[in-house]
Parts: structure tokens; sequence; C-alpha cells
């Protein structure tokens, strides 16, 4: 077997793996971030903070 090929591709394979990881890392700060908003969304409206909520349910409907 040829090392330089070896070499080159175990180079290219170790790159192709940190630009996964780093693809993910992005992805999941963008999900913390939606996350985020969306539960200081629902908080400004009251719908997280309402004690009441879901306390009664309507069986006859």
């Amino acid at each position: 077997m040829n090392i330089e090929t070896l070499s080159v591709g175990l180079a290219l394979q170790q790159t192709q793996e940190q630009a996964a990881v780093q693809v993910q890392r992005m992805a999941l700060d963008t999900a913390q971030e939606q996350g985020a908003a969306l539960t200081k969304m629902l908080e400004s409206v009251g719908i997280i903070t309402d004690p009441n909520l879901g306390n009664q349910v309507d069986l006859l409907a």
C-alpha cells in the first residue's frame, strides 16, 4: 500500500469529521436559541406561568 495515499485519506477523513462536528455544534446552538426564545415568548403571554392552566377538563364537550 502507498503510505502517501493512506496519509491523505486519513487527513481528509479527519477534516470531514471536524466539519461535521462544527455543523452539529451550530445546529445545537441554533436549537438552544430557538428554545430560549420560545420559552420567553410563552412566558410573556402567560401560558407557562398560569397556575390554573390544565386544572379543569370539560368532559361533556
